[in-house]
């Protein structure tokens, strides 16, 4: 049995192992084989398509004794973070390259080991049972991340960012390490499968580690009042790798938090946490949207957006429930698409990554490089929810849920929210159409990777907000595997 029982660990893990084992061998050919470098995007890419393809693969049951998820809810989370990943890839390469030209790295060969790396980390979060394998998963991911934030070296903004995120983030790793053993100290185990069986869901102590918990993974979600470290961040980061800490972290979380509270509450969240969560959603929703409409810096105007769109998300949160959880899923395929795409977009748009990224640079781009400038406004309408967009599908079926809940009052919530962010994207827009360019420097070609990033990223966002039906019975589907969630 127990050759049968490792067997069947290998096959359940194999996607990670995948991924890991291309990290090292990438990080070995910088060291050994530094000509290889212009391979390692493609090889990066290969992991992550081949990571996808065995994660459909794997064996239905849990393995590793009931602490790692086989279900239909990892392959459909693995694929949301293979494509995170692979649109990341792609807008890469072009942008490392000019970041090497301008002095600010010596060379790109260590970034795409710690992206993979940070992808394995979240993939462990994701697919956790158990609360000491989602807490190695999140500090993997997050020591690569904190590297990748401060990656240019010879920048000062980066410098910035890499020591904010790493101080704010370890804070949070405390509290959610807090949250843990508080759990664990009142149900006597670290599986999630067994916190039901402890019947202490209305026990305070369990309350105060939940809260600790959440606030540990609202830290990493940049959830108001938990948020002042994104702007920084995501202002001195390199692009590819804000684009995907923007969309595939988050993701993982909300899929943690879904699991605990399910199996802490069996299925159904006490109406004080509820409220709680309802606040933190309608905090992010108003912070993240009203600061953004003073933003002039592009990357920092979607640091808050992001911010908003974590309070939508948190509203499923809040809702709970299995269609719930199934919106949020969606929500998240559609924010991964519409945000990966912006980000695509500013990287391809802006030249200069010693400056800041100011709206008004974006002046004329529509018509002097289409392509990104015409993604870019695709992105910025999605964001703002407007119809036949993923944008609209995500917040539509999130209102929905909350609708179904008789909580409309959140929902309306939302949608004046939305209303009120269509200031600031809409004026992205405006300014990439309907002002005149205010350097007479063109910009740069746009690399073959790069023009695939946004082909593909700008069908994602058309394609899922007219034909959302397909993508809508999956995430039905994965959510249903948690089967303690009530409809």
């Amino acid at each position: 049995m127990i050759p049968g029982a490792y067997s069947l660990d290998v096959s359940a893990a194999l996607p990670e192992i995948v991924v890991a084992s291309a990290g090292c061998l990438l990080l070995l050919l910088e060291a050994f084989l530094p000509v290889a470098r212009r391979t390692f995007a493609a090889i990066s890419i290969l992991a992550a398509g081949s990571y996808m393809v065995l994660l459909e693969r794997i064996p239905g049951s849990d393995a590793f004794a009931g602490s790692f998820d086989g279900s239909i809810l990892a392959r459909t989370f693995g694929l949301f973070l293979g494509l995170a990943a692979v649109l990341t890839l792609l807008v890469a390469r072009p942008y490392l390259e000019r970041a090497v030209a301008a002095g600010l790295i010596a060379s790109d060969g260590e970034f795409y080991p710690l992206l993979l790396w940070g992808m394995v980390g979240i993939s462990l979060m994701a697919r956790g049972l158990d609360l000491l394998v989602i807490f190695l998963g999140l500090e993997t991911f997050s020591l690569c991340f904190y590297i990748l934030a401060a990656y240019f070296k010879s920048s000062e903004a980066s410098s910035e960012a890499g020591l904010k995120y790493f101080l704010t983030g370890a804070f949070a790793s405390s509290f959610t390490l807090f949250g843990i053993a508080w759990i664990y100290g009142k149900t006597g185990s670290i599986s999630i499968a067994r916190f039901a069986d402890a019947h202490v869901g209305a026990d305070p102590l369990l309350a105060a580690g939940l809260v600790f918990l959440l606030s540990g993974f609202a830290f990493k979600i940049a959830l108001a009042p938990f948020h002042s470290w994104a702007p920084d961040v995501y202002a001195g980061m390199p692009t590819p790798a804000v684009a995907f800490l923007s969309v595939a972290p988050k993701g993982a979380a909300l899929v943690v938090l879904f699991r605990v509270f399910a199996g802490v509450f069996d299925g159904v969240v006490p109406g004080r946490f509820r409220a709680a969560l309802a606040a933190i959603a309608i905090l992010s929703m108003i912070v993240g949207n009203l600061v953004a409409l003073a933003q002039r810096d592009v990357k920092r105007l979607l640091a808050y957006s992001g911010i908003a769109h974590m309070g939508y998300v948190a509203i499923g949160l809040a809702v709970f429930g299995r269609d719930a959880l199934a919106a949020v899923l969606l929500y998240l395929f559609a924010y991964a698409l519409t945000n990966i795409g912006a980000f695509a977009a500013v990287a391809a748009l802006y030249r200069d990554e010693r400056e800041s990224h100011p709206v008004g640079l974006l002046a004329g781009m529509g018509t002097r490089s289409p392509l990104a400038a015409g993604v870019l406004a695709l992105c910025m309408i999605s964001l703002g929810g407007i119809p036949a967009t993923a944008g609209f599908i995500g917040k539509f079926f999130v209102f929905k849920a909350a609708i179904e809940k008789d909580l409309v009052w959140l929902a309306v919530v939302g949608v004046l929210n939305s209303l009120v962010s269509l200031g600031y994207y809409l004026r992205v827009v405006y300014v990439l159409y309907m002002r005149e360019p205010v350097e007479d420097e063109l910009p740069a070609p746009l690399a073959p990777e790069s023009r695939l990033a946004l082909v593909l990223c700008g069908l994602g966002v058309l394609g899922l907000g007219i034909f959302p039906a397909r993508l809508w019975q999956i995430v039905q589907a994965a959510s249903r595997a948690l089967p303690s969630l009530r409809p």
